[in-house]
């Protein structure tokens, strides 16, 4: 099974409809810093916490708050809050061919169309058999509102083979954010995100000891969250993921195996047993590829 977020536009949302969902943000965000200021009070119910509301809230989205609030025990003040609806609060219907949601407000339940793609069109079709519908987020993005709606549906892994040639390898860095490694081809993403991160990186590297720890840390978040984008989507398509240890793998020939510090001089790779030359990262991207199908030891 795989939870994954639909991210749902609301369809062309009147004005009054926008000036109601901003004031049932403000009214959950300021409802959730009263709690936070009030030292997180325990026990509390929809009924009892109203005392600690800034405006009127359907009882379903303080019982999110609340929960929301506990979870995030480190957050001394909310920016933001946005309201949330569990499967039960939120109502999702087909009307012709058309879907509407239907969600608790301020003064009642409100129902509003949705712009949905062809997959999410799929997905929803599919609630109440083999996809589960979990809770919904209301937020805003660029002047749109969207609800993010959380289901889990099965995934049917594949099974990866060296004969059907469905293995790739991918290797990450900072002068490529990935170098992909397919059947024998080579697929290079630069992408403007691996420059930042080298930006960010290299000016903490020049300060202090602290600092550059702090690089390091930033260096190896930001490829993990990739990483983690990676295998999201992967099992999401049912491809299996394996984690291979990059150590050396761009410094590795391989055609012949041989392994030195030599072999790999900034991007360009040469391999000083068999001349094999190729790029640095496509090289590694390789030997990934040939960890994973099992012939790294045979080459």
């Amino acid at each position: 099974m795989q939870t994954i977020t639909l991210r749902l536009r609301l369809h062309r949302p009147t004005q009054a409809k926008i000036r109601r969902y901003r004031e049932l943000v403000e009214h959950t965000t300021a409802f959730a810093n009263n709690l936070v200021a009030a030292g997180r009070p325990k026990g509390l119910t929809s009924r009892t916490a109203r005392a600690y509301l800034a405006g009127n809230l359907p009882s379903a989205v303080i019982n999110q708050a609340l929960r929301d609030v506990a979870a995030h025990r480190d957050v001394k003040t909310f920016r933001v809050l946005w309201p949330s609806f569990n499967n039960q609060n939120l109502r999702l219907k087909k009307v012709g061919d058309f879907w509407t949601a239907s969600f608790p407000m301020q003064t009642g339940r409100v129902r509003v169309p949705l712009a949905v793609t062809r997959k999410q069109a799929a997905l929803l079709e599919r609630l109440g058999r083999d996809v589960r519908q979990g809770a919904a987020k209301l937020y805003e993005k660029r002047g749109r509102w969207f609800l993010a709606l959380s289901v889990t549906l099965p995934v049917e892994e594949k099974t990866a083979g060296t004969e059907s040639g469905k293995i790739a390898g991918i290797d990450m860095g900072l002068r490529y954010l990935a170098v992909v490694n397919a059947g024998g081809e080579t697929l290079f993403f630069p992408g403007d995100q691996a420059a930042s991160v080298r930006r960010r990186y290299h000016a903490l590297r020049r300060r202090n000891t602290r600092k550059r720890d702090f690089g390091r840390s930033l260096h190896s978040w930001s490829f993990y969250r990739l990483q983690q984008f990676i295998a999201y989507k992967a099992r999401l398509a049912g491809i299996r993921v394996e984690w291979v240890n990059p150590k050396d793998t761009s410094r590795t020939c391989p055609r012949c195996g041989h392994c030195a510090k030599e072999n790999r001089n900034g991007i360009r790779f040469r391999c000083r047993k068999c001349g094999y030359r190729g790029h640095a990262d496509a090289v590694g991207a390789w030997n990934i590829s040939l960890a994973i199908s099992g012939l790294a030891e045979a080459a």
